[in-house]
């Protein structure tokens, strides 16, 4: 194979991985839509969790305005919601709605796990060169 068609095979196999796991984090949006959890670290790569019962997402990095987001809607209390999920050229967006109003977050890099100790993780980098499964 030529390289330019190993290129056209890699992006094909992104492409699909990606839409994969927009609809298993579409699914859950629609299934588990309360977040039981937000933990920020603004420090440490400017990173985000977030946890939905037995399954969790990590964002990042963010932008500040982004940790900023989290770190209030966290602070406000009540119910806070996940609401959507997207894509935005290379970028993750994620919608979640709180009793004052909705906040938008984007994202390089996604990250779907199981809170289970064993379970399957998926990582959608921001190199689409570089996938990695563990």
């Amino acid at each position: 194979m030529r390289t330019w068609q190993w290129r056209r095979l890699e992006r094909r196999a992104v492409a699909g991985y990606e839409r994969d796991l927009l609809a298993a984090v579409d699914e859950l949006c629609f299934r588990q839509r309360v977040v039981t959890g937000v933990e920020v670290e603004p420090v440490a790569g400017r990173t985000a969790k977030i946890g939905l019962d037995d399954r969790g997402l990590v964002l990042g990095p963010l932008a500040a305005v982004g940790v900023a987001l989290l770190v209030r809607a966290r602070r406000d209390g009540g119910t806070l919601r996940l609401n959507a999920v997207g894509r935005y050229g290379p970028y993750w967006w994620l919608r979640l709605s709180t009793a004052t109003q909705p906040v938008t977050v984007l994202s390089r890099t996604l990250l779907l796990s199981s809170n289970d100790e064993g379970g399957p993780v998926t990582l959608v980098p921001d190199r689409p060169g570089a996938l990695a499964r563990r």
